[in-house]
């Protein structure tokens, strides 16, 4: 009797220890977990923290700053003379990774009622934001979002804009600031060429090309057509600081973006 009594103390007593050590294996796997999950939020905080700290590096200067009850977005024209387009769904703010991070943005300036749409793609949509300077009233005037999936409208909506408006235009333009192809914005068949000889060539568009010498003093850029022509033109760079601008006489040209 006595060696049954002890057996059984026996066997309670390592039970009791192998359920001690259960117990403190399973809290030791628990505090790896907890440790390992701090470790990999940690991880994800500083992933995120770098991709905001190089999207912003990337930035020369914010051209569309807006939002609506849905999205915060930014149009930005980055160091490199890309335009990006980014996206915050809400609640979200600026100050965490976008939603939506669009490159290779095209702008199309909107004629003498004045404007700009800044057009970004990706698969079968269409990012469009619409900053229209001019309208039969207040509420057609403004920054509009519009979103197109295979060709049909999905959402137009007037946005509340939170842009800072700058000025960009210099007292003085350089020679380097000239020098390249200039379009005739929806009539690119149109165009200017100035060179480093300080010579141009004046493409109408229709066959016909025009050379020249030019003059650059500040903004006012004077064309010497070899026709004996003389047009004063004036450089600037532009509203909102997308391209440079060359415009008088009835002339009205961009700089093609590198």
């Amino acid at each position: 009797m006595r060696h049954f009594i002890s057996l059984a103390i026996l066997i309670s007593f390592f039970s009791c220890k192998n359920s001690e050590n259960e117990n403190n294996s399973t809290r030791t796997e628990t505090e790896l977990t907890q440790k390992e999950t701090k470790f990999d939020s940690k991880i994800k905080e500083i992933s995120v923290e770098e991709q905001m700290l190089k999207l912003n590096s990337e930035v020369e200067n914010t051209i569309i700053y807006c939002e609506n009850d849905k999205f915060i977005i930014k149009i930005d024209n980055l160091k490199n003379g890309d335009l990006r387009y980014s996206s915050w769904d809400k609640p979200k703010s600026i100050a965490t990774k976008p939603t939506l991070v669009l490159y290779d943005g095209k702008v199309e300036k909107q004629g003498t009622s004045g404007g700009y749409h800044y057009i970004f793609k990706s698969d079968n949509w269409s990012y469009i934001i619409e900053n229209k300077f001019v309208g039969e009233t207040a509420e057609a005037t403004g920054v509009f979002l519009k979103l197109i999936n295979n060709g049909k409208q999905q959402e137009y909506s007037k946005m509340i804009n939170l842009t800072v408006e700058k000025d960009y235009d210099l007292k003085s333009y350089s020679k380097s600031n000239l020098i390249g192809n200039w379009f005739t914005p929806h009539s690119a068949v149109r165009k200017v060429s100035f060179f480093d000889n300080g010579t141009f060539i004046f493409d109408e568009g229709d066959g016909k090309k025009i050379e020249g010498k030019f003059k650059l003093i500040e903004k006012s850029v004077t064309l010497d057509f070899d026709n004996g022509t003389v047009k004063t033109l004036k450089i600037g760079r532009g509203r909102e600081n997308t391209s440079l601008t060359l415009v008088g006489e009835g002339e009205n040209f961009s700089k093609e973006r590198k």
